[in-house]
């Protein structure tokens, strides 16, 4: 029982790290290879407050969250004007940085050895609230006039502008929210993994993240949600079957790619209505074979 306990927390935890690359890509087509480096600087940042300086556990998660505002506003101003393949150059550079950066402060940060000691104050329940609560949030947005703005920027950037959107802002928006998402879900990974080391959310990681989006489907909320449990799971489930396990899902992705190039859902959305709570994450399908 704790087993499957515990592939759930971690499942459900990398679903979070998921959904901030879902913002960014699936919603608003920007693409970042450095949404690791803060998954890190969350981790980093909750762990040395606690361990180093007594913080309480609430404080040092809020300057975990207000660390990923300010490295997305440092990152995001000089580099969202950048045009895609360069901005994806960028978050590459910035997320080696942050690596290198961990290793040269070993002093604060314990370099290759990493950080341990924490204790384990995150827990399932607490996952599984801050999951449902992000879905929410991501579903409200894309339903809304922000989402459909963001939509509209991720098919084209050009008529978007053209329409009085403006970009840029919308970009600034959804790159620290995301970095934000993936901040806190660092906080959150600290204290349930109780160990952190530099090289656990390299640039790989992201590429990784944004994989399963494409998988799941860009103009699919849901079914990435689904798409990153079904990854996971399976990832953790497996574990034991080494390199056999990596070999099985490349070949899974290869052939979801090639024959549902809209991804595994496509258009398709969860309806949540009958919750009473939730709302249905809809969008009108497009025409056209997926």
């Amino acid at each position: 029982m704790a087993f499957y306990a515990k592939v759930a927390e971690v499942t459900l935890l990398y679903s979070i790290f998921v959904m901030g690359i879902y913002l960014m890509t699936g919603l608003t087509g920007l693409f970042s290879l450095g949404q690791g480096a803060f998954i890190s600087l969350g981790a980093y940042t909750a762990s040395i407050t606690y361990l180093r300086f007594g913080f309480p556990f609430p404080l040092a998660t809020l300057l975990a969250v207000l660390m990923g505002v300010v490295g997305g506003i440092i990152v995001g101003l000089p580099t969202l004007k950048l045009r895609r393949d360069y901005f994806l150059l960028v978050t590459f550079g910035f997320s080696e940085m942050v690596r290198a950066l961990l290793l040269w402060t070993a002093q604060l940060t314990g370099g290759a050895l990493g950080v341990a000691g924490m204790p384990k104050l995150v827990g399932l329940p607490m996952i599984a609230v801050s999951m449902v609560i992000i879905v929410f949030l991501i579903g409200n947005l894309k339903g809304g006039r922000f989402g459909r703005n963001c939509i509209a920027i991720r098919d084209d950037e050009l008529a978007a502008q053209s329409m009085g959107v403006n970009v840029y802002g919308h970009k600034m928006k959804v790159f620290v929210l995301a970095s934000v998402i993936c901040s806190y879900g660092g906080a959150l990974y600290a204290f349930n993994i109780m160990f952190i080391e530099p090289n656990l959310f390299d640039w790989l990681e992201s590429a990784k993240l944004i994989v399963i989006v494409f998988v799941g489907g860009l103009n699919s909320l849901s079914g990435v949600f689904l798409t990153s449990i079904l990854y996971y799971t399976f990832g953790e489930v497996f574990r034991f079957a080494s390199v056999w396990r990596d070999v099985i899902l490349a070949l899974l992705v290869i052939v979801i790619v090639i024959f549902r190039h809209r991804g595994l859902f496509g258009n398709w959305e969860l309806s949540l209505r009958w919750l009473g709570i939730l709302p249905s994450f809809h969008t009108a399908p497009r025409k056209g074979k997926d």
